[in-house]
């Protein structure tokens, strides 16, 4: 019984928090910024979709990368470059992957 009360008692031992990948944002972030220069845009896009398109496999796998990079994209092509696309995909990518350790801690 004196068991029972001491693991009731216990938070989850399982539980594991995730914080904001702030490397990989930063690096989002500077590639938005390039973005806007018209002639870099086309070779900092691509730039950018390999380095987080590689990234996001890694840090969350159950996400597809090129599926994302071009729903990114149509964003902000649909938005005329004026929303972060890039700062999305890590957004994205860090949701996806704290819902997926809370589905598996429930």
């Amino acid at each position: 019984m004196a068991e029972e009360t001491t693991q009731t008692q216990q938070p989850n031992q399982n539980t594991e928090e995730i914080s904001l990948p702030w490397l990989m944002l930063g690096v989002a972030a500077i590639f938005d910024l390039i973005g806007i220069i018209p002639i870099l845009n086309f070779f900092t896009e691509i730039l950018a979709g390999l380095i987080l398109g590689l990234w996001q496999k890694n840090y969350a796998p159950k996400t597809d990368p090129i599926l994302t990079f071009f729903l990114a994209k149509a964003v902000d092509a649909a938005s005329l470059g004026f929303l972060p696309s890039n700062i999305g995909i890590v957004v994205y990518a860090y949701l996806k992957k704290k819902a997926s350790l809370k589905l598996k801690i429930a």
